[in-house]
């Protein structure tokens, strides 16, 4: 293990989140909120200044991890930055309790999106904001931890193509991570400052845009203010964010050649074709059931209802978690909530869920194996987004199929161990791993006639979920993969 290196760049990770604080430092002076104030101030000055210490004390030394040293270094700079991402809750008073914070911080730094705040009007600007950062920065991680270090897991080669045609040396620590940042950074920030435009064309407040904004684009599901979004009373919104919580919920590369206009690498890509049309296929479904259950009573203009089924079928999908209005999803079941939720979004992205591209290929191998039996000498391989998949990539997506449906139950036995209803918990656990809280909270409050809120279950099922979201971010073979012994052998 490459002690030095992993410290050099664990440095580094600090020193730069320690800058995240600076947005919110100004929000809370200029509005006079002493305590978030102080709280900002003194998050950032311990990160900086253990993370600069770090790269003075280990300059100069020599920079190359292993792919299993990526591993211990993603898996320690997120848990270390949930914890640091919790000290403006707690020292601010917004949230008193430790692990409260801790848990509304990993929430959001993991897009999970699941809140122990009930009412947000009564949070001071400054926090309400680090609130939406937190699930920008967390988004942002995702896509570079997974890039960076987690791409070989995914299937996603061509990513690792990309990195390296634009490496002039592939061996070159600090080029392979300036090369990441250079391909995801310009996207992401584009996808920013688009949104944010066309927010402010709408009319609604400045910091509600800028929240909303943050939020969006990391598929991350924290809302600015108390209700729904049709307190805002524009329907333009809706529209809006249901394009960018889509190009959020597919993978990052498509969306760069989206924009470059390459449309022979567009065509490549077929899981955005199945995320979006899955999209498309539930917003019919949803106004369908409405005029079916309402009987056409309260189905008002077919735009508006149309609508706000866009805005709640990419919401749900995409594990965002936004809702266009308080009963958004009361005629979607919950057992196919939670498929959708399981499932989730694209490889490379920002979405939760096991990824379109594994559900693909499972369905594939199945069909393949099925033609078997017919045709035992056939020999017909697997072949996605024009890349052939060998058999151990196809182990691969079974096992972590497997993995996560162990998990999500471990999770949803604890939840209930501690009081939850049984259907409650698996909607719960499923919304934690596939990091989709938003979800879970607003299809229990439709569905579920008592629920526990998050805040008063108990401190053990708290934090399953704490390690849960953090589970859910990161490919849960990697986490598994540290309680094998040969891991730390070779």
């Amino acid at each position: 293990m490459n002690g030095h290196a992993l410290g050099y760049i664990y440095g580094w990770g600090l020193a730069l989140f320690s800058l995240t604080v600076i947005p919110p430092l100004i929000i809370a002076l200029a509005n006079n909120e002493a305590l978030p104030l102080a709280a900002f101030l003194v998050t950032g000055l311990a990160s900086g200044f253990f993370g600069g210490s770090l790269i003075i004390a280990l300059k100069g030394r020599e920079i190359e991890v292993s792919r299993r040293e990526k591993i211990v270094l993603v898996i320690g700079l997120w848990t270390t930055f949930c914890l640091i991402s919790a000290i403006p809750f707690e020292a601010s008073n917004a949230i008193p309790s430790r692990l409260n914070a801790i848990f509304e911080a990993t929430s959001g730094l993991t897009t999970t999106g699941a809140t122990l705040i009930e009412q947000i009007s009564n949070l001071p600007q400054s926090i309400i904001y680090w609130r939406a950062q937190l699930q920008w920065v967390g988004g942002f991680m995702t896509l570079f931890t997974i890039t960076y270090a987690l791409v070989r897991f995914m299937g996603a080669e061509r990513v690792t193509k990309e990195i390296y045609k634009s490496s002039s040396s592939p061996n070159d620590e600090k080029l392979h991570l300036f090369t990441t940042l250079r391909l995801i950074l310009p996207i992401y920030l584009g996808l920013t400052v688009t949104l944010l435009m066309a927010l402010l064309l709408t009319g609604i407040p400045i910091f509600d845009a800028v929240c909303l904004t943050l939020s969006t684009v990391s598929t991350g599901g924290f809302m600015p203010r108390d209700g729904a979004l049709s307190t805002y009373g524009n329907i333009n919104i809706l529209w809006i964010m249901s394009i960018f919580m889509f190009l959020g919920s597919v993978s990052i590369l498509w969306v760069s050649y989206l924009v470059k206009h390459e449309w022979s690498n567009l065509k490549k890509f077929i899981e955005p074709l199945w995320v979006g049309g899955s999209m498309l296929a539930l917003t019919l479904v949803m106004v369908l059931l409405k005029l079916t259950f309402d009987d056409g009573r309260e189905f008002s203009a077919i735009t508006k209802e149309t609508t706000t089924a866009l805005m709640n079928a990419v919401s749900l999908i995409s594990t965002t978690g936004f809702a266009a209005s308080t009963y958004s999803f009361e005629h979607i079941s919950p057992a196919i909530a939670i498929i959708l939720m399981l499932i989730g979004g694209g490889v490379l992205s920002t979405a939760g869920g096991v990824k379109f591209t594994r559900i693909i290929m499972m369905f594939r191998q199945s069909n393949r194996e099925l033609r078997s039996l017919i045709y035992p000498h056939e020999v017909r391989p697997l072949y996605l987004s024009n890349e052939n998949k060998d058999h151990l990539f196809i182990s691969t997506v079974w096992v972590t199929f497997g993995l996560t449906i162990l998990v999500i139950s471990l999770l949803a036995a604890i939840l209930s161990f501690h009081g939850m209803g049984l259907e409650e918990a698996f909607f719960a656990a499923t919304g934690v791993i596939s990091n989709c809280g938003a979800c879970y909270q607003q299809m229990s409050f439709v569905h579920l006639t008592e629920t526990i809120p998050l805040i008063e279950i108990a401190k053990t099922a708290k934090i399953a979920m704490i390690i849960g979201m953090i589970i859910g971010r990161l490919e849960i073979l990697i986490i598994i993969s540290l309680f094998n012994i040969s891991f730390w052998r070779h």
